[in-house]
Protein backbone atom coordinates (compact mmCIF):
# COMPACT_ATOMS: atom_id res chain seq x y z
CA UNK A 1 0.00 0.00 0.00
CA UNK A 2 2.94 2.70 0.30
CA UNK A 3 4.14 1.85 -2.78
CA UNK A 4 1.43 2.39 -4.69
CA UNK A 5 0.90 5.78 -2.38
CA UNK A 6 4.15 6.66 -3.25
CA UNK A 7 3.79 6.04 -7.15
CA UNK A 8 0.19 8.15 -6.56
CA UNK A 9 2.12 11.03 -5.44
CA UNK A 10 5.00 10.82 -8.08
CA UNK A 11 2.15 10.30 -10.72
CA UNK A 12 0.56 13.69 -8.80
CA UNK A 13 3.58 15.47 -8.58
CA UNK A 14 4.49 14.83 -12.62
CA UNK A 15 0.70 16.47 -13.20
CA UNK A 16 2.04 19.86 -11.46
CA UNK A 17 5.17 19.90 -13.24
CA UNK A 18 2.93 19.27 -16.93
CA UNK A 19 0.47 21.49 -16.19
CA UNK A 20 2.99 24.36 -14.74
CA UNK A 21 4.59 23.71 -18.25
CA UNK A 22 1.03 23.53 -20.18
CA UNK A 23 -0.16 26.85 -18.52
CA UNK A 24 3.16 28.79 -19.82
CA UNK A 25 1.78 28.87 -23.48
CA UNK A 26 -1.57 29.62 -22.02
CA UNK A 27 -1.49 32.14 -20.13
CA UNK A 28 1.00 33.92 -23.33
CA UNK A 29 -2.47 33.24 -25.10
CA UNK A 30 -4.31 35.07 -21.98
CA UNK A 31 -1.76 38.07 -22.47
CA UNK A 32 -1.74 38.24 -25.93
CA UNK A 33 -5.99 38.12 -26.31
CA UNK A 34 -5.48 41.34 -23.20
CA UNK A 35 -2.82 43.09 -25.31
CA UNK A 36 -5.13 43.25 -28.54
CA UNK A 37 -8.39 44.35 -26.37
CA UNK A 38 -6.23 46.71 -24.78
CA UNK A 39 -4.66 47.97 -27.79
CA UNK A 40 -7.91 48.41 -29.12
CA UNK A 41 -9.22 50.53 -26.26
CA UNK A 42 -6.24 52.33 -26.29
CA UNK A 43 -6.25 53.72 -29.97
CA UNK A 44 -10.28 54.25 -29.36
CA UNK A 45 -9.37 56.48 -26.39
CA UNK A 46 -6.24 58.34 -28.47
CA UNK A 47 -8.87 59.39 -31.05
CA UNK A 48 -11.91 60.36 -28.80
CA UNK A 49 -9.91 62.17 -26.26
CA UNK A 50 -7.89 65.51 -26.34
CA UNK A 51 -5.88 67.56 -24.26
CA UNK A 52 -6.81 70.98 -23.06
CA UNK A 53 -5.78 73.67 -21.25
CA UNK A 54 -8.09 74.91 -18.02
CA UNK A 55 -8.16 77.92 -16.00
CA UNK A 56 -8.68 77.47 -12.27
CA UNK A 57 -11.37 80.15 -11.17
CA UNK A 58 -11.08 79.23 -7.32
CA UNK A 59 -7.99 78.03 -5.15
CA UNK A 60 -7.57 74.69 -4.57
CA UNK A 61 -7.13 73.98 -0.73
CA UNK A 62 -3.97 74.11 0.93
CA UNK A 63 -2.45 70.70 1.83
CA UNK A 64 -2.94 69.30 5.03
CA UNK A 65 0.24 69.32 7.54
CA UNK A 66 0.21 65.74 8.96
CA UNK A 67 1.76 65.23 12.16
CA UNK A 68 5.12 63.56 11.17
CA UNK A 69 5.99 66.76 8.40
CA UNK A 70 4.63 65.28 5.78
CA UNK A 71 1.92 67.14 3.86
CA UNK A 72 -1.87 65.34 3.30
CA UNK A 73 -3.52 65.91 -0.22
CA UNK A 74 -7.38 65.44 -0.01
CA UNK A 75 -7.22 63.04 -3.12
CA UNK A 76 -3.93 61.40 -3.31
CA UNK A 77 -2.02 64.57 -4.44
CA UNK A 78 -5.01 66.23 -6.11
CA UNK A 79 -8.28 68.13 -5.42
CA UNK A 80 -10.94 68.92 -7.48
CA UNK A 81 -11.46 72.64 -7.95
CA UNK A 82 -13.84 74.38 -10.44
CA UNK A 83 -12.06 75.07 -13.80
CA UNK A 84 -13.09 76.69 -16.69
CA UNK A 85 -12.09 75.77 -20.74
CA UNK A 86 -12.70 76.11 -24.04
CA UNK A 87 -14.14 73.76 -26.17
CA UNK A 88 -12.76 72.47 -29.79
CA UNK A 89 -15.75 74.76 -31.23
CA UNK A 90 -14.94 77.75 -29.21
CA UNK A 91 -17.86 77.59 -26.57
CA UNK A 92 -16.39 77.78 -22.69
CA UNK A 93 -17.16 75.51 -20.27
CA UNK A 94 -17.44 75.04 -16.54
CA UNK A 95 -16.67 72.07 -14.60
CA UNK A 96 -14.61 70.29 -11.91
CA UNK A 97 -10.87 69.13 -12.56
CA UNK A 98 -8.29 67.94 -10.52
CA UNK A 99 -5.52 70.51 -9.36
CA UNK A 100 -2.15 70.39 -6.99
CA UNK A 101 -3.18 71.40 -3.24
CA UNK A 102 -3.00 75.13 -2.76
CA UNK A 103 -2.81 76.11 -6.61
CA UNK A 104 -4.33 79.54 -7.20
CA UNK A 105 -7.16 80.79 -9.62
CA UNK A 106 -6.02 81.69 -12.91
CA UNK A 107 -3.18 79.05 -12.63
CA UNK A 108 -3.72 76.59 -16.04
CA UNK A 109 -3.95 73.05 -15.55
CA UNK A 110 -3.64 69.96 -18.43
CA UNK A 111 -7.19 68.38 -19.03
CA UNK A 112 -8.19 65.18 -21.30
CA UNK A 113 -11.75 65.66 -22.56
CA UNK A 114 -13.89 63.83 -24.74
CA UNK A 115 -15.46 64.66 -27.66
CA UNK A 116 -18.56 65.52 -25.63
CA UNK A 117 -16.63 68.43 -23.80
CA UNK A 118 -16.17 66.06 -20.29
CA UNK A 119 -13.69 65.78 -18.24
CA UNK A 120 -12.11 62.36 -18.52
CA UNK A 121 -8.96 60.80 -17.45
CA UNK A 122 -6.25 60.36 -20.03
CA UNK A 123 -6.30 58.22 -22.64
CA UNK A 124 -4.68 54.49 -22.57
CA UNK A 125 -1.03 54.46 -24.02
CA UNK A 126 0.39 51.15 -25.93
CA UNK A 127 2.52 50.71 -22.91
CA UNK A 128 -0.41 50.20 -20.70
CA UNK A 129 -2.09 47.84 -22.64
CA UNK A 130 1.76 45.94 -22.67
CA UNK A 131 1.52 46.69 -18.73
CA UNK A 132 -2.11 44.97 -18.93
CA UNK A 133 -1.16 42.07 -20.57
CA UNK A 134 1.54 41.10 -18.98
CA UNK A 135 0.34 41.25 -15.66
CA UNK A 136 -2.62 39.62 -16.96
CA UNK A 137 -0.44 36.92 -18.32
CA UNK A 138 1.59 36.49 -15.07
CA UNK A 139 -1.88 36.25 -13.40
CA UNK A 140 -3.06 33.57 -14.83
CA UNK A 141 0.21 31.65 -14.73
CA UNK A 142 -0.28 32.02 -11.17
CA UNK A 143 -3.66 31.00 -10.35
CA UNK A 144 -2.90 28.01 -12.40
CA UNK A 145 0.42 27.29 -10.11
CA UNK A 146 -1.60 27.97 -7.52
CA UNK A 147 -4.76 25.72 -8.22
CA UNK A 148 -2.09 22.71 -9.21
CA UNK A 149 -0.24 23.27 -5.86
CA UNK A 150 -3.53 23.25 -3.91
CA UNK A 151 -4.53 19.94 -5.62
CA UNK A 152 -1.10 18.14 -5.13
CA UNK A 153 -1.31 19.04 -1.49
CA UNK A 154 -4.85 17.92 -1.13
CA UNK A 155 -3.81 14.44 -2.40
CA UNK A 156 -0.88 14.23 -0.56
CA UNK A 157 -2.79 14.78 2.74
CA UNK A 158 -5.14 12.34 1.29
CA UNK A 159 -2.44 9.42 0.89
CA UNK A 160 -0.63 10.74 4.28
CA UNK A 161 -3.93 9.79 6.02
CA UNK A 162 -3.74 6.70 4.52
CA UNK A 163 -0.65 6.01 4.73
CA UNK A 164 -1.10 6.63 8.59
CA UNK A 165 -3.79 4.45 8.85
CA UNK A 166 -1.58 1.46 7.49
CA UNK A 167 1.37 1.81 9.46
CA UNK A 168 -1.61 2.01 12.70
CA UNK A 169 -2.86 -1.43 10.92
CA UNK A 170 0.65 -2.39 10.71
CA UNK A 171 1.79 -1.54 14.15
CA UNK A 172 -1.33 -3.09 15.81
CA UNK A 173 -0.42 -6.37 13.99
CA UNK A 174 2.81 -6.58 14.84
CA UNK A 175 1.77 -5.68 18.55
CA UNK A 176 -0.28 -8.68 18.48
CA UNK A 177 2.93 -10.83 17.45
CA UNK A 178 5.23 -9.37 20.14
CA UNK A 179 2.28 -10.07 22.86
CA UNK A 180 2.50 -13.60 21.52
CA UNK A 181 5.78 -13.57 21.70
Amino acid sequence: MARRSDRVEAAMLIVVVLGLLTALPLSGLIGSTTYRGQLAVSVEQQATRHLATATLVENAPSPVPATDGAYLGANGGTTGVQARWTLPGGAEQVGMVNADPGATAGTRVPVWLSDTGNVVPAPMTASDAVTTSILAAMFSWIVAALGLAALYWVVRLILDRRRAVHWDREWLHAGDRWARS
